[in-house]
């Protein structure tokens, strides 16, 4: 039975250096600081997410405040997890019951109608990708063989605010799990474009043509 874990600060004389902690973990600012200016901390340490890619992520950010002019936020607007089950679960950004309270709209797609899923003999899972009415990607929900690899997609359109249209204009290899999003993603696009004032306008413009 897994209870959790917490830092382990015991014999690190923090108090002699002027470091602040609590049991929560290490005290920092947004640039991974101390309350002593020449120390810095990153990882689990801190008592935040405890994930090994962000102790990574978080540890080049401090060496590179502490030896560089300028810095840069040790915690990032964009933080992806992954379950490493059979099949993986991968996730970022908003979830489905989180969705439910804005005017999110939530879209899925069967990881049976993935190609290479199919070719992988890979049957169970899905590609759920979340985005505002507006079309900007909002978060997403991977279950699947490649769910680690293939969620770094949606990582990337997040960080750069890119919309839905934005994941299926972009021509992808086939057959990968990323043309899944890419299937997903022109669906909703489609869909976003035949709705609100967009699709009236476009209706109306078909009907001109016509």
């Amino acid at each position: 039975m897994a209870a959790g874990r917490k830092p382990t600060l015991d014999g690190l004389n923090l108090e002699a250096a002027g470091v602040k902690y609590s049991d929560k973990g290490i005290e920092v600012n947004d640039h991974l600081q101390t309350s002593t200016n020449n120390i810095y901390a990153a990882g689990d340490v801190l008592g935040g997410e405890q994930f090994s890619h962000l102790a990574g992520w978080q540890g080049f950010q401090a060496a590179r405040n502490a030896l560089l002019p300028g810095s840069n936020s040790g915690f990032p607007s964009v933080m992806p997890r992954v379950t490493f089950t059979d099949p993986e679960v991968a996730q970022v950004g908003l979830t489905s019951a989180q969705a439910a309270h804005s005017d999110a709209v939530v879209y899925t797609w069967p990881i049976s109608r993935v190609d290479r899923a199919v070719c992988d003999n890979d049957s169970e899972g899905m590609i759920k990708i979340i985005a505002a009415s507006s079309g900007t990607v909002l978060g997403a929900t991977l279950v699947g063989q490649r769910a680690g690899e293939a969620i770094m997609e949606i990582v990337m359109a997040m960080q750069n605010k890119l919309q839905v249209s934005d994941l299926a204009s972009t021509i992808h290899p086939y057959p990968t799990y990323n043309s899944g999003i890419q299937l997903l993603a022109t669906e909703m696009a489609v869909e976003h474009s035949l709705t609100g004032v967009s699709g009236t306008l476009l209706r109306a413009a078909s009907r001109l043509a016509r």
